[in-house]
């Protein structure tokens, strides 16, 4: 009788080791598969950053279309910021890629132009055309001083540039207000125009802005 207990103390005994090996077993199986589970989170995650990481830092473009198209990314109106720099690059010969000097360049003669043109129109009123002519003055200071720096742009060089693009861009928002106050026949037509050019100068300042990010 002690014999048959022992011996099914035995067996009872190693079936609860089995038992035992098996947890175990089985433990180490489902944190084998949650630490392969977190594993694969991490790298998703680290592999989701690089990828953001190089949309923001921006591989070098092979052409100056797709140039104009990474730096207009960083504007509030990148469709208008990129039909206007690639309609007036195509007066160039202009095809491989820019750097972000050549497109702040490009995008403040853009700005530039279309000012030029506005300011020229009969439409505006003497206040207006004043302040427009300011705004060209201030574009055109800043041109010289991108232009001017072939080596590149200094932190006091930015500086200056966006401190007359924005002097530019309150010209024409103070313009906008005075014709909104006015309330004349030709306003509209005029506004439209002005609200344009604030867009290409808004472009133009955010390329400024952002000029770090793009190079």
């Amino acid at each position: 009788m002690d014999c048959v207990k022992m011996l099914k103390n035995k067996g009872y005994g190693k079936v609860e080791e089995e038992n035992q090996s098996h947890y175990v077993e089985d433990q180490h199986k489902h944190y084998s598969k949650s630490l392969i589970a977190t594993l694969s989170t991490v790298a998703l995650f680290f592999l989701t950053l690089l990828f953001v990481l190089a949309l923001v830092r921006h591989e070098p473009a092979d052409s100056a279309t797709e140039s104009i198209r990474v730096a207009c990314n960083v504007t509030r109106y990148p469709n208008s910021c990129f039909t206007s720099l690639t309609s007036f690059l195509s007066n160039t010969t202009t095809t491989k890629a820019m750097d972000p000097q050549a497109i702040l360049s490009l995008s403040l003669r853009v700005s530039i132009h279309e000012l030029s043109n506005l300011a020229s129109s009969s439409s505006l009123s003497v206040d207006c055309r004043e302040l427009v002519d300011d705004a060209v003055s201030r574009l055109n200071d800043s041109l010289s001083k991108v232009e001017a720096a072939p080596k590149g742009l200094t932190e006091a060089e930015m500086a200056d540039a966006r401190t007359w693009v924005s002097a530019a861009l309150t010209d024409q928002q103070t313009c906008l207000d005075g014709l909104e106050e006015i309330g004349s026949s030709n306003a509209s037509e005029v506004k439209t125009k002005i609200e344009r050019c604030g867009e290409y100068t808004s472009n133009t300042l955010a390329i400024l802005a952002n000029f770090k990010i793009l190079a």
